[in-house]
């Protein structure tokens, strides 16, 4: 008796979550083997894909470009304030951000606030874990004032000093949750129920269908 199996091919230019990393952004190199004189990573560079992103059966998504930010038509304008970062594109779901940070009183402000957001009549966004906000830094030189801020390039263009809230606990203590400095490009921690100036990010998952 013969088995007769049937394998679907998936278009090999469609990009998957378990392909490599992307670039960082770095953009000098200090010595042979530091990161910019390897250059590894996925893209073109930081903020270029290497091809367009394509739905699991090769067909376009709305961005026809190898832009890797895009607002949720697949243009540049972000009239919503919604950035949506294809290199995280797994032929279903694309994570996207708001565009601009917001204040929070605390820790739970920033994360009740982030449940309840909503941009372009979307709502389901939640605040950003320790991987989601450090993925979209781009680690240019700091000899550059211009550049030296990690959220200063399209479309975040943050250029002010902010302490950014994460939704991941501090393990001890765990009264603690981290936060990212773009300044510096360093992670603190903070105490979740002390009123700060920190600000946050919501982000979520845009479904195929949404788009």
């Amino acid at each position: 008796m013969i088995n007769n199996l049937y394998i679907k091919a998936i278009n090999p230019s469609t990009q998957r979550s378990t392909a490599k990393l992307m670039k960082t952004g770095s953009d000098v190199s200090y010595r042979t083997g530091d990161d910019f004189n390897v250059n590894a990573g996925r893209g073109t560079n930081f903020l270029t894909l290497a091809s367009a992103p394509l739905k699991n059966d090769g067909s376009a998504t709305v961005n026809i470009t190898t832009n890797r930010f895009t607002d949720e038509l697949g243009g540049q304008t972000y009239t919503n304030g919604i950035v949506l970062d294809w290199s995280t594109w797994d032929g279903v779901e694309v994570l996207a951000y708001a565009q601009n940070p917001i204040l929070a009183s605390s820790w739970n402000d920033a994360i009740d606030s982030s449940l309840t957001f909503t941009a372009g009549g979307f709502s389901g966004w939640h605040l950003t874990n320790m991987m989601e906000l450090i993925n979209i830094f781009r680690w240019t030189s700091t000899s550059n004032s211009s550049t030296y801020y990690k959220l200063n390039y399209a479309p975040f263009n943050l250029s002010a000093d902010r302490f950014l809230w994460t939704s991941t606990t501090c393990a001890i203590p765990n009264t603690l949750a981290y936060v990212w400095r773009p300044l510096t490009g360093l992670n603190n921690v903070a105490d979740k129920t002390t009123a700060t100036t920190h600000y946050y990010y919501p982000c979520r998952y845009f479904n195929i269908s949404e788009l």
